[in-house]
């Protein structure tokens, strides 16, 4: 068995006359030498510089949309909060806080828009989609939007937030909408949920984020993350996971496939049509995370 250094060209198949030490055997024995190149789905991406959307002004602003183009011009959606205090965590059901103290970066929120003609240098355009009046539903705050335009209308998906962040409950809200005939508005909210909650034991009972709509078999499919109620997720509970709601119409109504959830891992999952089916790049969390799946049927990662 040869002692000689490895080879600088790498060897297509494993070596067998030479040790090999467990992190290069893995490469062989699971992966291979070159990453994965022939894989339909092997990609490489890069960070580019934006500008206009920092926290300059003292605002917080994340989540963002898909970026749409209509025109000579560039849209995106997302969360935006500026509050004179910074979050201070779930609230204590029984503590005093004010109502103007943020308990996350995405509670006391809007959803705003900004425009750019090259993509890179942008400019805030206001809010698009404002909370509700308080004590009525979507009232204390709105995040994680995305867009969706169908025959020349604009639609808004979005988290909506009824009442104060709590440890009991945690991050605790359901999807709701708004529509316009213009990406600049004005807006009109449904002020109710579009996709609801599921009982407190289902595994969409606590929670219900990152509403990802697309059209798909002349259909609205739209995915979501699912959390379970806050007193039951432990070491033990499929903490996050992807499921889908489906409706003929983006106003609804929507049902809820059977199969969910049709994945076991992800956060702000991105999809996209592809071939026939379905792909999404899973991040984050899960023991799936941070790999790209596929699904002929929109269902069956």
């Amino acid at each position: 068995m040869t002692t000689d250094a490895f080879p600088a060209t790498m060897p297509t198949e494993k070596p067998t006359d030479r040790p090999l030490s467990a992190a290069m055997a893995r490469m062989y024995d699971l992966w291979n030498p070159y990453e994965d190149r022939g894989n339909e789905f092997y990609s490489n991406f890069y960070y580019s510089r934006l500008t206009g959307l920092g926290p300059a002004d003292g605002a917080s602003r994340r989540d963002p949309s898909k970026v749409l183009k209509f025109g000579d011009t560039y849209y995106v959606w997302y969360t935006r909060r500026k509050t004179a205090s910074a979050p201070v965590g779930y609230f204590p059901a029984a503590a005093y806080i004010p109502d103007d103290v943020p308990a996350t970066d995405w509670d006391l929120a809007d959803i705003c828009y900004a425009t750019s003609r090259d993509g890179f240098h942008w400019e805030e355009q206001g809010v698009a989609v404002g909370r509700n009046v308080e004590g009525a539903y979507a009232s204390r705050s709105l995040s994680t939007p995305d867009i969706l335009v169908v025959n020349g209308k604009f639609y808004l998906f979005f988290q909506a937030f009824t009442g104060r962040f709590t440890k009991e409950k945690g991050d605790h809200c359901d999807v709701s909408m708004a529509w316009a005939d213009s990406p600049d508005g004005p807006w009109t909210r449904l002020d109710q949920p579009v996709v609801p909650l599921g009982t407190e034991n289902d595994w969409d009972g606590g929670a219900i984020h990152d509403p990802y709509p697309l059209v798909y078999k002349g259909q609205i499919w739209l995915y979501y993350k699912g959390e379970p109620p806050a007193n039951l997720r432990g070491s033990t509970s499929i903490v996050r996971a992807q499921g889908v709601a489906i409706a003929d119409h983006p106003e609804g109504p929507y049902r809820k496939s059977p199969l969910n959830p049709v994945t076991n891992s992800g956060h702000e999952t991105c999809l996209y049509p592809y071939r026939e089916g379905i792909a999404a790049i899973l991040i984050k969390d899960g023991p799936e995370k941070n790999t790209v799946q596929y699904a002929p049927d929109g269902l069956n990662f």
